[in-house]
């Protein structure tokens, strides 16, 4: 065992000089978190296993196939369409910026873009990553120069807007082709036009709840009175004010450009579905498009595998297949539009996530000399509390 000299002394072992308990205080909360990250990473193993499983067992069985019908009708989907389907794949990224961009002022379009990708990615790659995505985009945007707050305000527009297009495509896509089909019996129809109802009015509730002070405070008190049990008082209503507060004057400034946005995005993405059945030869009508559509965007909100994966492209399937097309054709459309949606995502957004760091790791070096700390400074930002991160621009 060999002992550090510092002064020409010897320091007296640890036992000596550490109190009582203090390595079972040090020892104790090491061990803990070693526990969780292990228990975490068989989750997250767990989690893409149970998603692969599903994709391998349950898609085949739904079409009435295997996976030796399924590659060759993949071999027979032309280029031209693969280029025509990216292509959307990128629109529907550019305009969703609209909605960013809006959320956040400051924000140009190109590193909105960033934010999705790299946001995206991480997301798409960890159970319940959607939490980690946020952190990552906080992370970025103080970087840029944004305030917490209104980073805070843009997760949770961004976010909210988000739930509230997929809350009412039920409303404006779903009942229709459901109701109409002869595929579907009557009780069903009246149970997803009761279902489309209720998603509309708790949207309605939602963007009354950002856009009035009065509504917010009384929603609160409804939720403080159901969780009165779990919650101490006033717990909600104190939150959602203060939420309302926060994002007031984005909504009511921006409600155009963040609504536009969506609805240009959420119009790309069915495109995208569209297309990529429309390449796999399935047959299916616009109205069973739409009805699966709405099906997969209500999906994505389960966070239980990551991006939804297994989950997604299960329901997804068994909707449109309750509609007369071909099995297989509606199967292969699935994979194809996930993977672009989903899949394609984690490359794309993982490139882009190593070049900003690298450029972070690189652009400090032109302003600073090699012994000078990085700081963020207070003279840029007005904010010394940020100092472990450059002031960079990406």
């Amino acid at each position: 065992m060999t002992a550090l000299v510092t002064d020409g002394r010897t320091p007296p072992s640890r036992p000596e000089t550490s109190p009582a308990g203090a390595g079972t205080r040090c020892v104790g909360p090491i061990a803990s978190g070693r526990r969780r990250r292990l228990a975490g990473r068989l989750r997250f193993v767990a989690c893409v296993a149970a998603a692969g499983a599903l994709i391998w067992r349950a898609l085949p069985i739904l079409a009435g196939s295997t996976w030796g019908d399924l590659v060759p009708a993949a071999r027979d989907i032309h280029p031209d369409w693969l280029v025509a389907l990216v292509l959307i794949w990128v629109a529907g990224l550019l305009v969703h910026t609209i909605t960013l961009t809006a959320a956040l002022p400051g924000l140009t379009h190109r590193r909105a873009l960033t934010l999705s990708l790299t946001g995206s990615a991480i997301a798409n790659v960890l159970p319940l990553g959607g939490a980690a995505g946020v952190a990552l985009n906080y992370r970025m945007a103080k970087r840029w120069g944004h305030s917490g707050a209104a980073i805070g305000t843009y997760t949770v527009i961004t976010n909210a807007w988000d739930v509230f297009a997929k809350f009412l495509l039920p409303v404006l896509t779903l009942p229709a082709p459901m109701v109409e089909t002869s595929a579907v019996n009557l009780a069903v129809s009246y149970a997803v036009v009761g279902a489309a109802l209720a998603l509309a009015t708790l949207t309605g509730l939602g963007l009354v709840t950002l856009s009035s002070p009065t509504a917010a405070a009384r929603a609160g008190g409804v939720a403080d009175r159901v969780l009165a049990r779990w919650l101490p008082p006033g717990t909600c209503r104190e939150s959602l004010v203060a939420l309302q507060a926060d994002t007031s004057q984005i909504v009511r400034t921006s409600w155009r450009r963040l609504s536009i946005g969506m609805l240009l995005y959420t119009a790309l993405l069915f495109a995208l579905l569209l297309g990529c059945l429309t390449a796999a030869g399935a047959g299916l009508s616009i109205g069973a498009v739409l009805a699966g559509f709405t099906v997969e965007r209500l999906l994505t909100l389960a966070g239980l595998t990551p991006g939804g994966a297994g989950i997604v492209e299960v329901g997804l399937a068994s909707t449109l297949l309750t509609f007369p097309g071909a099995p297989v054709g509606v199967a292969l459309g699935v994979l194809l539009y996930r993977a672009l949606s989903f899949g394609l995502e984690i490359p794309v957004g993982g490139i882009v996530l190593v070049g900003w760091l690298w450029v972070q790791r690189r652009t400090p070096s032109r302003h600073q000399s090699p012994t000078q700390p990085a700081t963020r400074g207070a003279t840029r930002h007005g904010n010394s509390g940020d100092a472990e991160c450059p002031g960079v621009t990406a």
